[in-house]
């Protein structure tokens, strides 16, 4: 006796396919939905949990806002990690105030072409991943902002008032997000505070090292810092050398530009890049010959290319930049 085969449509959230299927069904990324990596070595896919661990006061929030903030607009900030397309983020704080999410924002947009619209951070003091309340306002904040990448900082925060050694409590919590990554196809990046003893990992119930999918470990030496990205599903990249600089970090050594040279790449980046020389003059408040010697330093040192009447920021291309005046 045939058996003979039969079409079933599994309910909503949930993947049930024929051992045939299983075989024959290719489920390998395509390069263009790598977030971070390459084909070769993909570092985060989409629809994963990635998990930022670090001791308190080790640049976390330093580190994640700065490459999240790079990733909506599809650019580098960290060659190690490329990024791989631009990406709508949603940045949930738990522990800044208003004046310091500016403050920490304004940094980690240093050298990133404006504009960052598809950005969006800020807190809400109702969201929560252990109760039914609070998880309502994460669900609300996803649908009203439709994000690819959506960002805790830190787990600890969203946790609060359950115990984070509970299984129970813990796997609540994960099987949440695992419900919203189903529903809003989001990635997921989630900063954790480390235990007492770092070599044990991220403080909390051992279930999250088992749900989590890359890992970025970031150890504070001096005024640098260390990332070792362990990717579950990759071989491990080589740690990455950060510097910090300028307010926020940057791979291999931090630019050496002066003051001067630095308000005008600021300036370019905040007009996608690329200004006049008059529109230059007007937001520098420069008289002729200062912006001259200005811009001969700044364009002797590699901080700006110019072109004529047209100063952009090396790498720049011509036909994507814009020419607005300087706010």
């Amino acid at each position: 006796m045939t058996a003979t085969a039969t079409t079933v449509n599994p309910p909503k959230n949930c993947l049930i396919l024929s051992a045939e299927e299983w075989l024959t069904t290719d489920f390998r990324v395509e390069e263009s939905e790598i977030l971070i990596g390459t084909p070769e070595h993909a570092i985060v896919r989409p629809l994963t949990k990635n998990l930022i661990q670090a001791p308190e006061k080790a640049y976390k929030t330093t580190f994640l806002l700065r490459l999240t903030l790079a990733l909506s607009i599809g650019d580098t900030v960290f060659p190690s990690l490329p990024a791989n397309g631009s990406h709508r983020v949603l940045y949930l704080h738990g522990e800044l105030a208003p004046a310091e999410l500016k403050e920490r924002l304004q940094e980690a947009a240093r050298e990133l072409l404006r504009p960052l619209d598809q950005f969006f951070q800020g807190r809400s003091l109702s969201a929560s991943l252990v109760t039914d309340q609070g998880r309502g306002a994460i669900r609300e904040l996803v649908e009203q902002y439709r994000p690819k990448v959506l960002v805790i900082d830190p787990w600890q925060s969203f946790i609060a008032g359950a115990d984070e050694n509970s299984f129970k409590e813990i796997s609540a919590a994960t099987k949440f997000l695992d419900m919203l990554i189903s529903d809003h196809g989001l990635t997921l990046f989630i900063a954790i505070h480390l235990g007492k003893d770092p070599s044990r990992g991220a403080r909390g119930h051992s279930a999250l090292a088992g749900w989590r999918d890359t890992k970025l470990t970031l150890k504070r030496e001096g005024s640098g810092l260390t990332v070792d990205v362990d990717p579950r599903w990759a071989k491990p990249p080589k740690p990455l050398k950060l510097t910090f600089h300028g307010g926020t970090l940057w791979e291999g050594d931090a630019p050496k530009w002066t003051k001067q040279a630095e308000s005008i790449r600021e300036l370019l980046a905040a007009n996608g890049g690329e200004v006049t020389r008059e529109s230059l003059k007007f937001g520098l408040g420069l008289d002729d010959s200062s912006l001259r010697m200005a811009l001969k330093r700044a364009h002797d040192s590699g901080a700006i290319e110019l072109d004529g009447e047209t100063v952009r920021l090396p790498g720049c291309p011509v036909t994507a930049c814009v020419t607005t005046p300087p706010i």
